[in-house]
């Protein structure tokens, strides 16, 4: 029973690392009204036709954030959206020719994806592990 004990704290501590570092851009540096962002399509996850579309809307610019969270957009001419985007769905956009080697934490957004798409390996490989685990465990009590 404190082995099973021991196993769940460590996944839960692995989880939480995890996505403490994908999320940490967002905890690091909030966007604020301003900024320019892209937006995610999510429609486009289950249409076969749009695979290699681009997934990502944009860029628009922050009018508000709502009090639970979602964000105001408006298009650069300054159009309002009608709806609201939730922060999920919503990265900052870097211009080409920007460097944010300047500021120190922010990455480019090509390297941000390609850190993300480690990172969901990684995750994965960890999960694999975690159901390993678990098939030896049912072995060894089977015995």
């Amino acid at each position: 029973m404190e082995e099973a004990r021991r196993k769940m704290n460590k996944a839960w501590e692995t989880s939480v690392q995890y996505w403490d570092r994908r999320l940490a851009h967002r905890l690091r540096k909030p966007l604020k009204s301003g900024d320019l962002v892209l937006v995610y399509n999510k429609a486009l996850e289950t249409q076969w036709g749009n695979l290699f579309k681009h997934k990502w809307n944009g860029p628009y610019k922050i009018v508000k954030q709502v009090k639970n969270g979602p964000y105001v957009l408006a298009e650069l001419d300054g159009t309002v959206l009608t709806r609201m985007f939730a922060a999920n769905h919503v990265k900052r956009f870097y211009p080409r020719g920007e460097s944010q080697a300047e500021e120190g934490e922010e990455l480019t957004q090509e390297e941000q994806e390609e850190a993300q798409e480690e990172e969901e390996e990684e995750y994965e490989g960890l999960q694999e592990e975690g159901m390993e685990g678990e098939e030896e465990e049912e072995e060894g009590s089977t015995e």
